[in-house]
């Protein structure tokens, strides 16, 4: 009797929530479950902006912190084998901690939740798991959809921290109401709430542990709620973990312009003088270079107090008509010389340390070796990147050959001085012209230490012919859905050898969709 009456609760329970005919999925990915209210914004944050009430409701105020072998075995995890990856976690935390807290605040929840987005996405707008979970709180393309996130050609706002987050908590919210119990919503976040509503009701418990015990939950599941405690605690006290020498990243902060037209990123963060990865951080619902119009109004953020200066920019900015301009560009291989360090190299390519150690998965102990390649932001000027004409309409079906641009070289009518762009450096015109900084500054008598100035006129070497009809006239194929190298190289009549050789691509599988590769000339073959 006393079973049946357990039971009958729980289907009560059940059977009254909000979300009782949701249907869900693994990963933070719900199959149902549509939003009734649109995706909140914040217009404006600032570190110094005064912290909202707290939940009045104890028990939604924090999550329990129940320490046992599985919690301490991640713990152990975290520390050992997986520590690079947490002192990654950790880094990127305080980039998004006071902001994603705010919205959890904001949205009566525990602040706690914060730690769901370290172990899902380690806070890295980029994330996508084999299920094509994206962005910080890993949605499935249909449960973003069904939260309000906006998700098109042009915009992903499951990689924004502000949208993503607000869905994010729509779903904790509902998964709560269902089960009364943190750790049970968490499950059902990770596995789908169907599965965990049929164990609930099966075995006559709400308690996760017993679940986890009687391994009535996948094992991705069983270890999911032990991880995240194990997250938290390491995340709220990582002194006391051994996590004493991190290289925090600055917490996020911006104002917002409303537009009327659709801008060019990248244009705008130059005139404002900003690395585009940065401006782009701040921005990182769109896609590409181009920030497309919703509705009527464009809302875009940008640095505090630049609110005259980024109108203006914006306004220089201004594309007549919108094209996809992948961002797969903003980052160049540089091999490591003696006595480089990454401060040195960070100062080099104007980015930080913590940016490198992100960019290129680098553990704080990990030394670096001449001749390792790493990951640089890509300081070629932008109209040495793409076609100077960018505003060309975008078609759903584009004619054959519209993966191809024209690059075009600044060089004098002899093809013998190079004129030097905002953001060039000796290193990047050197390999534009396949030679070597030192050959650069014997030819123009540049003395070791001294700054390019935009303007300024360089000797480069002399080329002949047919290689400056190739610098002019380069064929650029910009990656598309479904194409490898093998592919590309048929389209265009060359060698994947020479694809390989003219765009050091060392493993061809490694392509990403919107890259740009660089035909060889058939000269060059």
């Amino acid at each position: 009797m006393r079973r049946l009456f357990t039971l009958s609760l729980v289907l009560a329970f059940v059977a009254g929530c909000a979300h009782k005919n949701v249907s869900t999925t693994a990963a933070g990915g719900s199959e149902g479950a549509n939003a009734e209210t649109e995706i909140k914004d914040i217009s404006s944050f600032r570190l110094s902006d005064p912290e909202g009430p707290k939940v009045v409701d104890q028990e939604l105020e924090s999550i329990p912190t129940e320490v046992n072998p599985l919690v301490e075995k991640w713990i152990a995890y975290f520390q050992g084998r997986g520590r690079p990856h947490m002192e990654r976690y950790l880094a990127r935390s305080t980039r998004y901690e006071k902001l994603m807290k705010k919205v959890l605040r904001d949205n009566g929840l525990p602040e706690d939740l914060f730690y769901i987005a370290l172990i899902e996405s380690g806070f890295s707008s980029q994330a996508t798991s084999h299920a094509a979970a994206v962005g910080y709180w890993q949605f499935i393309r249909g449960t973003g959809k069904r939260y309000g996130l906006e998700i098109s050609a042009f915009v992903d706002e499951r990689r924004d921290p502000v949208f993503a987050t607000q869905a994010a908590a729509e779903y904790f919210k509902g998964l709560y109401s269902v089960f009364g119990s943190w750790y049970l919503a968490m499950a059902s976040y990770n596995v789908g709430e169907n599965r965990v509503k049929r164990e609930v009701m099966n075995h006559y418990t709400r308690d996760f542990w017993e679940l986890a015990r009687k391994k009535r939950l996948p094992k991705e599941t069983i270890n999911y709620v032990p991880k995240f405690i194990a997250a938290k605690m390491i995340g709220k006290d990582p002194a006391k973990y051994g996590f004493d020498d991190i290289d925090y990243l600055p917490p996020i902060e911006f104002d917002h312009i409303t537009l009327k037209q659709p801008v060019n990123l990248r244009s705008m963060a130059e005139k404002l003088n900003l690395n585009y990865e940065d401006f782009k951080a701040l921005n990182p619902k769109f896609k590409g270079e181009v920030a497309t119009v919703k509705g009527e109004e464009l809302i875009l953020r940008i640095p505090p107090g630049t609110t005259e200066a980024a109108t203006v920019a914006a306004n220089e900015s201004v594309v007549a008509n919108v094209q996809f301009i992948a961002d797969s560009g903003d980052t160049q291989a540089y091999r490591i010389r003696r006595g480089d360090t990454l401060s040195t190299v960070a100062r080099k390519y104007r980015t930080t340390v913590a940016y490198l150690r992100d960019l290129n998965d680098l553990p704080r102990r990990k030394p670096l070796r001449v001749g390792m390649r790493i990951y640089v932001p890509d300081r070629t000027p932008i109209r040495d990147r793409t076609s100077v004409n960018r505003s060309i309409v975008a078609k759903k079906s584009a004619p054959a050959d519209s993966g191809i641009q024209k690059v075009s070289a600044t060089v004098s009518a002899d093809g013998r001085y190079y004129i030097v762009q905002s953001g060039d450096s000796l290193f990047t015109i050197a390999r534009k012209y396949s030679t070597s900084v030192s050959e650069l500054q014997r030819l123009n008598s540049i003395k070791r230490g001294r700054t390019l100035k935009v303007g300024m006129k360089l000797r480069v070497p002399t080329p002949d012919s047919s290689s400056v009809r190739e610098v002019a006239k380069a064929k650029v194929h910009v990656v598309k859905r479904g194409e490898n190298l093998s592919a590309i190289a048929a389209k265009y009549n060359v060698s994947m050898s020479d694809i390989k050789q003219k765009n050091k691509i060392r493993n061809p599988a490694s392509l990403v969709v919107g890259s740009r590769i660089v035909i060889p000339s058939e000269s060059a073959q």
